[in-house]
């Protein structure tokens, strides 16, 4: 399960899309913590393999976007 809903939360970034933390935690029932950790892994995937990406966050709602620098 964790590796499939990494995986899903990689796909909807690099997919270019907005995911709210909130709704991934009650759409998948993972606490936030959870969350924090699948991104985590994601980022660290983005440091070795894509350098040019980062994950970002917007605003205090918790709306996560992959961005390039």
């Amino acid at each position: 399960m964790k590796t499939e809903l990494i995986l899903l939360l990689y796909d909807e970034l690099i997919g270019g899309k907005v995911v709210s933390r909130k709704e991934f935690c009650a759409e998948h029932s993972i606490v936030e913590r959870t969350f924090y950790r699948y991104l985590r892994e994601i980022t660290a995937f983005l440091r070795a393999h894509k350098p040019s990406y980062i994950v970002d966050v917007s605003g205090q709602d918790g709306a996560y976007f992959l961005k390039k620098v």
